[in-house]
């Protein structure tokens, strides 16, 4: 995570805190470091002590999960040097005593926003988002933390993490549930949000995508006066109110900020904004990170930066998980590990069919799709059709196997387990590529990308 290293400037002098808070000023350390996790803590850390649930700021979703209280002692050893508590605590660090660290948390995140010197934006969709936040901090050399921080925890977490004087702070906001985007809106003041899509995720709490998408433009209940709204040509903006600035991004020449691949494969594009154009490569390529990359370039133009900003992302790299190509003895993973929904699920597949050579997949199940689910997966055994090989992992992703051809069929797991595993190395060899994507939980929480890696490495 990232920190305001500069001894001589710390990310928050102890007075600010407790003004910040509103409790009496006395004497404490210096922070250069939040963090409401004791395992991540770094030397010089504040830990807030979370009692895992979420409290009146946000009633949608679910808690974070174990009381912080009984880790204080813990963070002490970790690097903390004060805590942030509302229950009595047996600690030898100074502790900062509020009604309710939750709200103590969204406190120093709203303290930090007011004190911002840069240009904030804000991100979010149901896909590409923390892509997008790297991407945008790159081109106007700006803060942003690491992860996906876009919750109810993480984006106050986040904003209490920007040091004042950076040039601008990039956050994400995220929703499973109706009404959490606009309250996180409402913290981070974007002077410019981005909705860069909506697509059937998260069906399971929302009726249509149509609501999704509804619930994404609520964004824009944040914006700070005169703040510009960008989001995609052919959304359908109406629910947004007209005084509302709006900035457009599409392949249609008529957008504010249009783009065009230059090859065959999305691995460069021109991006045009009037009279003024570049052409730069795609991260990662395809035409789904094409899309980003013009999502970004319209936001860096909303927030005052040069096109010509643009340019440096040419060599950048894109986050772990979100379509990584890894090589090992011989063989192509890509990794796409971090989440799945239908429409990013096919990006990945076309993607992978551009690759030389035998070309397999791992496809997890996705998860929150509600009544569609189902048939969503059933429908992946046709977009896979044309691979080599086919691995399915989940409950859900049976109805995918199932409809898979008898010769793609490599096998059904439940789990990304070891048997799993060993399937893969046995069938796999040089000049293979391996497409790895499913929700969350099915591969990134277990770490099964660097597992399968050290394996195949292990096996060559």
């Amino acid at each position: 995570m990232e920190r305001n290293i500069s001894p001589t400037n710390p990310l928050w002098r102890w007075r600010e805190l407790c003004e910040a808070l509103g409790i009496p000023q006395r004497e404490g350390p210096d922070i250069d470091s939040v963090s409401i996790d004791s395992r991540t803590l770094v030397p010089g850390s504040l830990f807030i002590a979370l009692d895992g649930s979420t409290g009146p700021v946000l009633t949608a979703g679910k808690g974070a999960g174990n009381d912080g209280h009984s880790f204080v002692r813990h963070a002490s050893t970790r690097g903390a040097v004060a805590a942030m508590v509302h229950k009595a605590v047996d600690a030898d660090i100074p502790l900062l005593r509020v009604k309710d660290t939750r709200e103590g948390l969204w406190q120093l995140g709203a303290a930090s926003r007011a004190r911002f010197e840069g240009v904030v934006f804000a991100i979010t969709g149901s896909a590409g988002k923390t892509t997008a936040k790297s991407l945008l901090a790159e081109v106007t050399q700006g803060f942003a933390t690491s992860g996906s921080l876009n919750n109810v925890w993480g984006v106050p977490l986040s904003l209490a993490l920007a040091p004042q004087a950076a040039l601008a702070g990039v956050f994400e906001i995220g929703m499973n549930h109706a009404g959490e985007i606009p309250p996180l809106a409402k913290i981070v003041q974007p002077d410019v949000a981005v909705v860069l899509n909506a697509l059937p995720a998260h069906l399971q709490a929302f009726a249509s995508v149509d609501e999704i998408r509804e619930e994404k433009l609520s964004i824009h209940q944040g914006l700070v006066e005169a703040g510009v709204l960008v989001l995609p040509e052919e959304m359908d903006w109406r629910s947004v109110p007209s005084s509302v600035r709006r900035f457009t991004f599409g392949r249609s020449p008529t957008a504010d900020l249009s783009y065009a691949s230059t090859d065959e494969s999305w691995q460069r594009v021109r991006l045009d904004h009037g009279s003024e154009w570049i052409e730069t490569g795609v991260p990662g390529g395809g035409e789904h990170r094409a899309q980003t990359l013009a999502a970004v370039a319209a936001c860096a133009i909303a927030g005052g930066f040069p096109l010509q900003s643009v340019a440096r992302l040419s060599e950048h790299q894109v986050p772990a998980g979100r379509g990584v190509e890894l090589q090992v003895a011989g063989i192509w993973v890509l990794d796409d590990s971090y989440n799945a929904n239908p429409v990013s699920m096919s990006h990945a597949v076309r993607q992978l069919e551009s690759h030389k050579g035998r070309r397999f997949a791992v496809l997890g199940e996705m998860l929150e799709l509600g009544e569609s689910g189902l048939q969503a997966h059933a429908n992946l055994a046709r977009q896979a059709s044309g691979l080599d090989g086919v691995w399915c992992v989940g409950e859900l992703a049976r109805a995918t196997f199932n409809e898979l051809s008898e010769g793609a069929r490599k096998g059904w797991f439940l789990e990304a387990g070891e048997a799993l595993i060993q399937s893969l190395v046995s069938e796999l060899r040089e000049g293979d590529t391996l497409l790895v994507k499913g929700s969350n939980r099915v591969f990134w929480v277990g770490g099964f990308v660097p597992r399968l890696v050290e394996a195949l490495s292990v096996s060559s």
